[in-house]
């Protein structure tokens, strides 16, 4: 696309770019000029418009350079009308592009006040965000015409930069009381509308009694760590709680670093006892074993569930990217990452695993919370001292434990007493889900989960008889406040 350009005749001199349909790119200089000069008339107006206006969201030169020097004044906590912004441009030697004192003395007599400067501000973050998307679109296009581009990497850099520009829009202003109990009614409310309707707004885990512990089961916005010591089904357990969101009918992304998709889908599949493992590996199914496929596949051929598992994956920023694709589709409802140690941070550099792992943590927080949804996050375990006794994990075996246990919201650990003591007769096909840490309720609680012999399939006491164990039911209500620990 050719582009011609012509210098502006106001004071900013900044280029207009006018489009082959003679469009001048989105602007609003008068607003801008009524927001400077509401700036500098009350003391009052600059926290309110703070957390919406940057320096490059100006058309104008000269009024960049003016919001520039208003800023600092702000950081320095010194007082902002006409003559100090003059005197922060002489500092800073922008005075003259700013258009001098006389242009000051305009911009201040254009408003009367700053009863509408939230309104202008909104208006100039609006046009900005437009002439982004023109320059996004542009660059892309430019770049889609270079046969030496990668066409991979450029919808890679489109997606990222699309993202990079929405989440500029998030505020990050706080709210009175009266409005956060306003929300807190309307969200009960809607709650117990959407319960009548047969709607629940939280994310079952497929094991009954761990749904009851926790309320209905996952809620937005909790990061859940499941953690455990090697070889204890991690990644078979949040397939499992994956498979059960889905089958709810909500929209699951499984972001699988270690295994491929066809890997994860395999062991779905599995879940028919009719299908042998050995045959499906080596090509040997018979007819019977071909008929139980298709139907295993007609079952969970619509689930509500998508994988990610290329390489790029592994990349934090990837990860948001992907989930905010599925949010702007409306597919995601729960996000499960297995798993937290094969994550990398881009181009950054750290002195310690421990502060990558805390920014890891910290982002996938915040992506719960910006996207509004329950965020999994398996975690590996040290294996045991070898000829120790293997005790039920705790919150300090967490590898750098500070910095992911003060991020989640939920911490559950898998033990499986078996697995380390085949003696232990008492546990074969049985395991434990503990609860080490739940900001709502309950903590330190243990859930009994069962499976089969080869670990394919999983499901709660609710699903399966079993036994009394120590004189508890284990089909007794797990509730809130319920401190009865039957381990």
């Amino acid at each position: 696309m050719t582009q011609r350009k012509q210098k502006s005749s106001n004071q900013s001199g900044r280029d207009q770019v006018i489009m082959p349909e003679g469009r001048l790119q989105p602007q609003a200089t008068e607003m801008e000029d009524a927001v400077l000069g509401a700036l500098m008339l009350d003391k009052e107006a600059y926290p309110v418009i703070s957390g919406i206006l940057a320096p490059g969201m100006f058309y104008s030169v000269a009024n960049e350079a003016i919001f520039v020097a208003i800023q600092t004044l702000s950081e320095q906590r010194r007082p902002i009308d006409m003559l100090t912004v003059m005197e922060a441009l002489k500092q800073a030697g922008e005075l003259e592009n700013a258009g001098g004192p006389f242009r000051l003395s305009q911009l201040t007599a254009k408003v009367a006040g700053s009863s509408h400067i939230e309104y202008h501000a909104r208006i100039i973050e609006q046009k900005y965000l437009a002439r982004e998307l023109i320059r996004l679109t542009v660059e892309i296009q430019q770049r889609a015409y270079d046969d030496t581009e990668d066409v991979d990497e450029i919808m890679e850099s489109l997606e990222t930069k699309f993202t990079e520009i929405s989440v500029r829009r998030t505020e990050a202003e706080s709210i009175e009381m009266g409005r956060a109990v306003s929300a807190a009614l309307d969200k009960a409310k809607k709650t117990q509308e959407e319960r009548q309707k047969g709607v629940s707004t939280s994310v079952p885990t497929g094991i009954g009694r761990l749904t009851r512990a926790f309320n209905g089961g996952w809620k937005a916005p909790e990061l859940i760590i499941l953690a455990a010591r090697p070889s204890m089904g991690k990644s078979q357990l949040a397939l499992h709680f994956a498979k059960s969101a889905a089958e709810a009918g909500k929209h699951v992304l499984f972001v699988s670093i270690e295994m491929s998709a066809i890997q994860l889908v395999n062991r779905l599949l599995l879940e028919n006892d009719r299908i042998s493992a050995y045959n499906l590996a080596t090509g040997q199914m018979s007819v019977e074993e071909w008929d139980a496929m298709d139907r295993r596949a007609g079952e969970i051929w619509n689930l509500k569930m998508h994988i990610a598992d290329q390489p790029e994956i592994r990349y934090l920023d990837a990860i948001c990217s992907e989930a905010r694709r599925l949010k702007r589709k409306g597919a995601i409802e729960m996000l499960v990452i297995d798993y937290l140690g094969l994550i990398l941070v881009r181009n950054q550099k750290f002195e310690r695993r421990q502060l990558e792992i805390a920014r890891i943590t910290g982002t996938l927080k915040n992506l719960a919370k910006e996207l509004d949804i329950p965020v999994m996050l398996l975690s590996q375990l040290n294996r045991p001292e070898k000829n120790a006794a293997v005790k039920e994990p705790q919150l300090h075996d967490l590898r750098e434990s500070g910095d992911i246990e003060q991020d989640a919201d939920v911490v559950l650990f898998i033990h499986r007493p078996s697995y380390y003591n085949e003696d232990n007769t008492e546990w074969n096909g049985k395991g434990k889900l503990i609860i080490g840490k739940y900001r709502e309720g309950v903590r330190n609680k243990a859930v009994i989960f069962y499976h089969d012999a080869n670990f394919k399939k999983i499901w709660g006491d609710d699903e399966a008889p079993c036994k009394t164990y120590s004189g508890v039911s284990p089909n007794r209500n797990f509730e809130p406040g319920y401190n009865e620990n039957p381990f």
